[in-house]
């Protein structure tokens, strides 16, 4: 029945669905080289730590241009910026697969975070256009949804394709999805910038010359920026840095294996995401955020723990019910406490804030790693997610009133 309501939202919001396909078509092409990016990097006889340099210059980029990637979907329109931004992902992409030295292939992670900042920022610009404050849980989650069916088919492929064909053609085949998504937006994808009333919004700003410090002033948005941070961390240096490679050291898995247990969390997301999504936009956002972040901090130290395929399985799908309860939430609530008028740079701080995950994360549970363990790494970020959650719990406001 979910599901069914889930298809018929979809058919009844155009804007949503050519969004959400090429969403899916981008999130297959990363999920291609999540498995393999840590493997791939250890050819080039480099250390954890410069194994998630790749992942950290990754988040540099997206950090550095989700802000004015916001302002470009002002000033040109939302629709362009999803065109030209897959683009330039599949360049990075071929660098990365043609690249002989660690140093050109860290250079060209950093174009492909450039074309990252811009559609995933665009992206939840044009959602927060598309949605109203009866149904932006639903619609955040619908769009996620997809964001892990992409993700959930793409380890799995990426797995086989390295393990038949190379660890450096998942990038080329990346690079064909990046091509695919951005012709599917040129020729399918409306524009959703609110053009008639241009001028009203541009007299709204003129009345915050510094719309962002007066967010970074707004202690909710700061927690909830927190949060995903958080999630960033654990997503990009727990999942997708230790957890492969833990499995590889600790349970002799092959990338086959390792991109199966990488789809499990996001297959499990999925569902997850679509219930909190539906609940959220009738009993409220905070409670999903908190229950959520917890059951993912439970993830994290059942890792630590892992001895077997069975026991890594199941952490896996713990984590894969937390971030789909906290992750998508997090973001309809931003879209709650932002003012229509400031959605474009509003979004773009809030990416810019959670994607210094990408840039803190990886790097330092990588160091932590090795000059420890896996364990000390991800404990680390365990206490890091508590002690924000419990902070927001404490302090954040309710975005969203129940409408039961």
């Amino acid at each position: 029945m979910i599901f069914q309501r889930i298809f018929r939202q979809l058919r009844s919001n155009k804007t949503l669905i050519i969004l959400c396909i090429e969403v899916i078509i981008m999130m297959m092409g990363i999920g291609l080289v999540s498995p393999i990016l840590p493997q791939y990097a250890r050819t080039f006889g480099v250390n954890m730590t410069m194994i998630g340099m790749l992942i950290t210059v990754f988040g540099i980029a997206r950090m550095l241009v989700d802000i004015p990637a916001g302002r470009l979907t002002d000033k040109i329109g939302r629709r362009p910026v999803l065109i030209v931004g897959p683009l330039i992902l599949s360049l990075g992409s071929i660098g990365c697969a043609i690249s002989d030295t660690y140093w050109i292939f860290l250079a060209f992670r950093f174009v492909q975070g450039i074309g990252s900042a811009m559609y995933t920022t665009a992206a939840m610009v044009m959602l927060a256009d598309v949605s109203t404050d009866e149904n932006r849980g639903r619609l955040m989650s619908f769009y996620q949804g997809c964001v892990l069916l992409g993700a959930g088919l793409g380890p799995t492929m990426g797995g086989f394709i390295a393990q038949y064909f190379g660890l450096q053609a998942p990038f080329y085949a990346f690079a064909a999805m990046g091509v695919i998504a951005s012709f599917w937006a040129y020729f399918s994808l409306p524009e959703s910038r609110p053009s008639i009333v241009k001028p009203a919004l541009r007299a709204a700003r003129s009345k915050s010359n510094k719309p962002v410090k007066a967010l970074l002033r707004n202690t909710d948005f700061i927690l909830i920026s927190l949060i995903t941070f958080g999630v960033f961390v654990t997503r990009q240096g727990a999942q997708n840095q230790i957890l492969p490679l833990l499995a590889s050291d600790r349970l002799n898995s092959n990338e086959a294996q390792i991109g199966f247990a990488l789809t499990v969390v996001a297959l499990v997301q999925l569902v997850s995401i679509f219930v909190s999504g539906k609940y959220s936009d009738r009993t409220g956002r905070k409670g999903f955020i908190t229950i959520g972040g917890y059951i993912l901090v439970i993830s994290l130290l059942m890792l630590t723990a892992v001895d077997s395929v069975r026991f890594l399985l199941l952490s896996c799908i713990v984590m894969g019910v937390g971030i789909g309860m906290c992750g998508t939430i997090s973001s309809a609530y931003v879209a709650d406490i932002i003012p229509r008028e400031n959605y474009s740079i509003g979004m773009g701080t809030y990416r810019a804030i959670s994607d210094l995950g990408f840039v803190l994360g990886p790097v330092f549970l990588g160091w932590l790693s090795d000059i420890h363990s896996f364990g000390l790494a991800l404990i680390f970020n365990a206490v890091f997610l508590l002690f924000v959650l419990v902070w927001f719990q404490v302090k954040a406001v309710e975005s969203r009133s129940p409408a039961y």
